[in-house]
């Protein structure tokens, strides 16, 4: 029987008004590590200026962590990624480029695996669209 040491993993750019994410940010992250849900393997963030340049900064570039949890994988994001991530950033603003294991999956991966099955595709809905069409379609 196989046991995956990792869980499926996302990446999320995050974006943001101005060259940062508030602390809010790094909190609701902490929260989700804290309860288990999530295990941040890398965090990068990227800020396109006003005349549109991008500027990347790692995490391990930092003087101050500002209480940025833990990162398990550092560097797991490649440059390639953060380029295709970042492309959306418009100028004057920012993006947190966080790549995620997904704990709640791990078991249930090693028994699809074990199963001799296998997640062939995946689609993810954004909450704000699922909001605003049940909100829609509410009776």
């Amino acid at each position: 029987m196989t046991n995956f040491d990792y869980g499926p993993i996302e990446f999320y750019a995050i974006g943001f008004d101005g060259d940062r994410p508030g602390p809010a940010v790094l909190q609701a992250i902490d929260d989700l590590v804290a309860a288990g849900t999530v295990n941040v393997l890398d965090l990068v963030f990227v800020r396109r200026s006003p005349e549109g340049e991008l500027e990347i900064l790692e995490l391990s570039d930092t003087t101050d962590d500002g209480g940025v949890p833990a990162l398990d994988l550092a560097g797991l994001a490649g440059e390639d990624d953060i380029l295709f991530l970042a492309d959306n950033v418009e100028p004057g603003s920012s993006a947190a480029i966080l790549v995620v294991e997904l704990l709640w999956a791990k078991a249930f991966s090693s028994a699809l695996y074990n199963a001799g099955g296998a997640v062939i595709a995946r689609e993810a809905i954004p909450a704000p669209i699922v909001n605003a069409f049940l909100a829609e379609n509410a009776d």
